[in-house]
């Protein structure tokens, strides 16, 4: 019995580090129902190298997945933002060259750090007298428990603001916050991250495949 409780604690726990990521709210242009774009970029709107890398390859990698044709925001904007064009006519210019006609930005919002009380374990029930049988068997049982007070527990959350580009007519067609914990390494919070955007995007049919 101990066995089997152990085994499902361990798959509710896995189960919640896989749903690290939702999407609390999303946007649609009121004329975009949706459209199969010939080739995606995405871009993560970030001065911090390693971190812009890791998302930009993350999205592409499951969008790909998918089969929808994208690339990552390297492809034509350099890591140094320096040096990225500040004229929005000339990206637009290099995109078009490029073949996009979709630009998928990724930014940071917020970091928030929230606090709550996990309750301990153990808990005051005199009714269950039955339960122990005895003095005998209630203090036994006292004796192998093990009374586990509650404490506050902070949690750190990342809102990220997702937007979804048309290139040819530059607007806004999509926009999606999503929070994600930001427990553990960067890599697997990115990742949860991917596949619930890719997931949003698919799903709700506002990036739709091109190739099988």
């Amino acid at each position: 019995m101990k066995k089997t409780i152990c085994v499902l604690i361990t798959l509710a726990i896995i189960v919640q580090g896989c749903m690290s990521t939702k999407f609390q709210a999303s946007w649609k242009a009121p004329d975009f129902d949706g459209k199969a774009y010939e080739q995606v970029l995405v871009w993560g709107l970030s001065d911090n190298v390693a971190n812009r890398s890791t998302v930009e390859d993350e999205v592409t990698h499951f969008l790909n997945l998918k089969g929808v044709n994208t690339h990552s925001g390297a492809d034509i904007l350099p890591y140094d933002r320096a040096i990225i064009p500040e004229d929005q006519k000339v990206i637009k210019k290099k995109l078009i060259e490029k073949g996009y006609d979709a630009v998928l930005t990724i930014g940071l919002k917020d970091i928030k750090e929230e606090t709550h009380y996990v309750q301990g374990t153990g808990h005051y029930n005199p009714m269950s007298y039955g339960y122990y049988g005895s003095f005998y068997g209630y203090s036994s049982y006292m004796y192998g428990s093990v009374y586990q007070p509650g404490y506050y527990s902070s949690t750190e959350y990342i809102y990220l603001e997702t937007n979804l580009w048309d290139v040819k007519s530059s607007k806004l067609v999509w926009s999606g916050q999503s929070k994600s914990t930001g427990q553990g390494s960067v890599d697997k919070t990115v990742n949860a991250y991917a596949r619930a955007v890719v997931t949003e995007l698919i799903k709700k049919g506002v990036i739709q495949p091109t190739k099988k």
